[in-house]
This record gives structure tokens, C-alpha cells and sequence, in this order.
């Protein structure tokens, strides 16, 4: 029998297209984060509706999802407009202090100022991906929420929460960073990671509360009875 260079290494080149197929494959990707969370530990079980509030971030993503998860829960909130041109009256820079943002919340008549601050890391596909044309950017991110007071500065809630694994929906994923935070802060969930059910499902605008628990089967009416 007799050997064949060329025959050797066509097997090794199909070894290690099959090699780069199989670890392709095993990469996956998740839409949503899983969310560790963890609060302020106060008393706050929803936040104050009766209370004007300006919702401050420079993270448009976070910034819009607060906002949408405000005004679900019945929040009163001043609209961007009137805080940007008050902040043009005052010939205020892009990048005001907190000692600015509290001034133009008290000018607009509001009583609490509420804070997002958010992170966001780019993960690029890996080389296995890039030589098949595959690749994709995911994302680790965090967001911290807290609600001042405009008068005293005393902070009325916080709650904050991070992803701990990559996931490829930025958008959603700030959606569910900033529904968990919030719902730690305000006592609907308890701090740590998602747990299932989940009290905020992925792709909606609603908080679903746990269902209570079954009535003990010694309460229940006897059949006939």
C-alpha cells in the first residue's frame, strides 16, 4: 500500500473544519441575562405615585426602560422636554452635576430625582466564528437605581442588578436588568439571582407578582357537603 501525502492532509484539513464546527455549535446565546439583584433593604414595597419625580441617566437604553417601567407602575413623571429646556435656560453643559439635576428638579416642581446608572461590556464572537462569518457581539451589563429626595438628598429606594452571563438583546437586556432592580428595590422580589417564575417576564412591559399560595387542603369545603 502505497502512502499518499496529499490524502494525509486532506483528512487533517477535514479534522479540523469538523473541530471548528463542533465548537461553533456549542456556543450559545442567550437573549436575555440572568440577573443577580440586590436592594436597599427599605421598607419601600412600591414607590409613591403622589410624588412628581425626574427620572437622570446618561445611558438612553436605561434611561428609556426606567421610564416605561415608571409609568407602568403609575409614577408621576416630568417629561424630558421640559427638563431639557430648562436645563438650556440655564446654559447647563452636557454633563451637569448632581448639584444641577437637583436645582432643575426643583424648578420643575419635583420632589424626588431618580437615578440610573448604567454599565455595558461588548464581547466579541470568537475566531472560530470570525473565520466561519458567524460572529456576533453579546453583552455583561449592570444598572444602579436609586430615588432621592430633592430637598434633603436622603435616598427613599435603591435597588441594583448585573448580568451574570452574556447575553445578545442589549435592549431587553437593560429592559430585565432594570425591572429586576426595581422590584428588589421596592420589596417584590427577594435579592439574589432570577428565580422562576419570574416577576419580570422577558419581552413585556408588566410586573407579574407570585400567585398566592394554595389554601391548605384542611380549609377546603368537603364535596356534598
Amino acid at each position: 500500500m502505497s502512502y499518499r501525502p496529499g490524502s494525509s492532509l486532506r483528512n487533517l484539513g477535514l479534522a479540523c473544519a469538523a473541530l471548528v464546527v463542533t465548537l461553533t455549535s456549542c456556543q450559545t446565546y442567550n437573549s436575555y441575562p440572568t440577573t443577580q439583584t440586590d436592594g436597599s433593604g427599605s421598607s419601600v414595597k412600591s414607590p409613591n405615585t403622589s410624588t412628581k419625580a425626574v427620572v437622570w441617566g446618561t445611558r438612553p437604553e436605561a434611561v428609556q426602560s426606567l421610564t416605561t417601567w415608571l409609568l407602568k407602575r403609575g409614577v408621576t413623571l416630568i417629561a424630558d422636554v421640559k427638563m431639557n429646556q430648562l436645563a438650556s435656560d440655564a446654559l447647563l453643559r452636557q454633563s451637569p452635576s448632581n448639584g444641577d439635576i437637583f436645582k432643575l428638579a426643583k424648578s420643575a416642581g419635583a420632589k424626588q430625582v431618580i437615578f440610573i446608572d448604567a454599565d455595558v461590556t461588548p464581547w466579541p464572537g470568537s475566531e472560530f466564528e470570525n473565520i466561519l462569518g458567524q460572529s456576533r457581539i453579546s453583552y455583561t451589563a449592570s444598572v444602579f437605581i436609586r430615588a432621592l429626595d430633592t430637598e434633603t438628598g436622603e435616598i427613599q429606594w435603591a435597588g441594583s442588578a448585573h448580568s451574570t452571563d452574556k447575553f445578545t438583546n442589549l435592549k431587553e437586556g437593560f429592559h430585565q436588568l432594570t425591572c429586576h432592580a426595581l422590584a428588589t428595590a421596592w420589596g417584590l422580589r427577594e435579592p439574589g439571582l432570577t428565580a422562576a417564575p419570574t416577576i419580570c417576564p422577558p419581552g413585556q412591559n408588566v410586573m407579574v407578582s407570585p400567585e398566592p399560595p394554595p389554601a391548605p387542603s384542611g380549609t377546603a369545603k368537603a364535596h356534598g357537603s
